[in-house]
Order: structure tokens, then C-alpha cells, then sequence
């Protein structure tokens, strides 16, 4: 038996849309999972995986998917960002 983990997610940007309905932008969620990885969370989200591109965890940058979540753990995600001028 998997034990389950809860952790908490704050999304930004245009990832706002996968957080459950009534939460703002950058705020806080409780999400539980059967499995406490970064790609079970992005999964149980619905988030497609190209769709985020910067992960932290208790605010260090994770690049690992495979990367294991403890109870507790805050998980922030970013889409990718684009914009801004060329070289000057």
C-alpha cells in the first residue's frame, strides 16, 4: 500500500486555470497524492507537462519530474515565459 502525501500548490501565470475553482492566483492549495512525485502532482492536475516549465520546491528549482514530494511540502509552478527584446 502507497502512502499518501499532502502537499500544498501555488500555480501562476496561465497555469491558474488547473487550480481548483476559488482560488486565486499565486495562492495556496491542498493537494493529496497516492504518489508524492513533481509528475504525479502535474498529472493529478491535468496540466500538460510542456505547459510547465519552472518547478520549485519550498522555494528551490527542481528539474527532476521524478523528484519525490514530502507531506507538507509547498510545490510552485511556472509556465513558460516568453517576451521581451532581443540583444542590445
Amino acid at each position: 500500500m502507497t502512502a499518501r502525501v499532502r502537499i500544498r500548490v501555488k500555480l501562476y501565470a496561465t497555469l491558474k486555470r488547473f487550480a481548483p475553482p476559488g482560488v486565486g492566483l499565486g495562492e495556496a492549495f491542498t493537494l493529496e497524492l497516492e504518489e508524492g512525485t513533481i509528475g504525479e502532482a502535474i498529472g493529478r492536475l491535468g496540466i500538460p507537462d510542456d505547459d510547465v516549465s519552472i518547478v520549485m520546491v519550498n522555494g528551490v528549482q527542481v528539474r527532476d519530474r521524478n523528484h519525490v514530494l514530502n507531506g507538507g511540502d509547498l510545490l510552485v509552478m511556472f509556465p513558460p515565459i516568453g517576451g521581451g527584446a532581443g540583444a542590445y
